[in-house]
């Protein structure tokens, strides 16, 4: 059974990726707000602070499991 962080980290890691396949369909001009700000999100998931909050459940970006 995997750790309760690396379980967070896994779901974190798979929320970047899925948004950031999403943000590649925004093609239309009526998309473009919307993608830049799905690439605002998709850069907080791995900022410091995002990684700071993270901090006491063990998760460090690039998601690497701290616990045994």
């Amino acid at each position: 059974m995997p750790c309760y962080s690396c379980v967070i980290s896994a779901d974190t890691e798979r929320a970047v990726e899925i948004l950031t396949r999403y943000q590649s369909t925004l093609r239309s001009p009526e998309e473009q707000e919307l993608k830049a700000s799905i690439g605002k999100v998709s850069h907080i998931f791995q900022s410091e602070l995002f990684q700071a909050l993270l901090a006491p459940f063990g998760v460090s970006w690039p998601f690497l499991c701290l616990d045994p």
